[in-house]
């Protein structure tokens, strides 16, 4: 267990500074192929009922500006993190929760979400324990 922890730790440091600017802590062992880049990436406020993995968590900062335009920096932040679950194999990302960080022209938004990765048909969580065996 400690040496899961430890591994989280270094890798979200490791990846925090390679210049995605998206803070990741892995969850799940299982290292998952990258989606393509213009693979949907749904997100969910709670949790979703569709069986899932958590691969790991994410987070991101934004410095606030005006937007003049059609896009917000809540939407620019959502779509970073959107591209960094694509690349872990990420279905979607739940407990998308955004905050304000910070006061006056250092203002951000910040944003937290879990990744996480469907099920296929053919798996189910239960599958997964060890105790329950098929028996003809």
């Amino acid at each position: 267990m400690i040496a899961r922890i430890v591994v989280g730790i270094v890798t979200a440091v490791v990846l925090s500074g390679c210049g995605s600017g998206v803070r990741f802590v892995r969850m799940d062992e299982t290292k998952y192929p990258s989606k393509p880049k213009n693979a949907q990436v749904e997100t969910f406020p709670q949790e979703t009922m569709k069986p899932h993995v958590v691969i790991g968590t994410l987070s991101t900062e934004k410095t606030l500006h005006a937007s003049f335009g059609e896009r917000s920096v809540y939407d620019e932040t959502v779509d970073m993190l959107k591209s960094y679950a694509r690349h872990i194999g990420a279905d979607a990302l739940i407990y998308v929760s955004p905050r304000h960080v910070g006061e006056g022209m250092g203002s951000k938004v910040r944003i937290d979400a879990t990744a996480i990765r469907y099920l296929q048909q053919s798996e189910t969580i239960s599958s997964a324990d060890p105790e329950k065996k098929d028996t003809p």
